[in-house]
């Protein structure tokens, strides 16, 4: 599978995914007893927008998935290395986190734009035109440095997600596996661990990401604390879990795409490598070395 592939591969999982990522930014977001349940949201937007109305702020994801899954492949993959036992559960999550770390650089300026046009619901009311019209307003009005408002929040939610994201896929993947090797896996077996991993990292860390869906998304909460305090009052406790079944949902298929995507991206090259040198170990002409034993020429490949 080409870059070009795994990219295409990841571009559908965003696009498939949005319109439940849009259910969810909306349910995070709501006032109180706005919406009854992710179904009643996405109908909701859906009679009062149009299809359209799900797909809101989609090009902004698309446009930095290949900068974001860069980074947290190429950070994965050289901390792994660092550590001794690269077998270990451990080191995959300590790892995992430092890729999830990185590239909030990216995802933090990303997700502002991509929500500020998922939370437009009255065309009326509507303040931007498009993410790029977003960005251009924010810059313009606030600064540059706004589009990184909520950053705190997306690095605490993102820096352990990545790593129980890379460690659960790990071991399940190991789980799975016949002889302990990730080459052993059927496509089945790794749509399963990717689509599992995926889930389990959005479960255990999920009210930090609706704390930052609101700061980022709310100019008046001036800190996050003040947005912890709001969502308690007005909602309890579950307000803490608004949008997490459309989360889980959307959840298993992206992320079970992208690790088959990458996986078998990986095993290819290295099937193109070992033809590579089997083809140069061809060409490679007979070279006879002379020895002193027996009077005799030894025949080296």
């Amino acid at each position: 599978m080409r870059n070009s592939d795994k990219t295409n591969l990841g571009a559908a999982g965003v696009l498939a995914g949005h319109p439940l990522d849009t259910v969810k930014v909306r349910l995070q977001t709501q006032t109180p007893g706005q919406y009854k349940g992710t179904v009643h949201c996405f109908t909701s937007i859906v009679r009062n927008e149009g299809v359209s109305g799900l797909l809101k702020g989609l090009s902004s994801p698309l446009a930095s998935l290949s900068v974001i899954n860069a980074i947290v492949f190429g950070v994965y993959g050289n901390a792994v290395r660092l550590f001794e036992n690269q077998e270990s559960i451990w080191t995959h999550f300590v790892a995992g986190c430092a890729s999830g770390l990185a590239q909030t650089v990216i995802a933090t300026p990303t997700e502002m734009l991509k929500l500020r046009m998922q939370i437009q619901s009255d065309s009326c009311l509507k303040v931007y035109r498009s993410p790029y019209d977003c960005l251009r307003k924010i810059i313009k009005q606030k600064g540059i440095k706004y589009l990184f408002r909520g950053s705190i929040a997306t690095q605490l939610r993102d820096a352990p997600a990545f790593g129980i994201y890379f460690a659960s896929y790990d071991y399940m993947a190991r789980h799975f596996s016949k002889d302990g090797t990730m080459e052993s896996l059927t496509s089945v077996q790794l749509l399963i661990a990717g689509g599992g991993a995926g889930m389990l990292s959005w479960l255990f860390n999920y009210p930090t990401d609706v704390i930052k869906t609101k700061f980022q998304a709310d100019d008046t909460f001036k800190s996050y604390w003040e947005a912890i305090a709001h969502t308690y009052r007005t909602q309890g406790y579950r307000g803490f879990l608004n949008g997490l079944n459309s989360t889980l949902l959307r959840a298993f298929p992206s992320n079970a795409a992208t690790f088959f995507a990458v996986e078998w991206s990986y095993r290819l090259m290295l099937d193109l490598q070992e033809m590579h040198q089997k083809r140069v170990a061809k060409q490679q002409p007979k070279r006879f070395v002379a020895t002193k034993l027996d009077d005799e020429k030894v025949l080296l490949y």
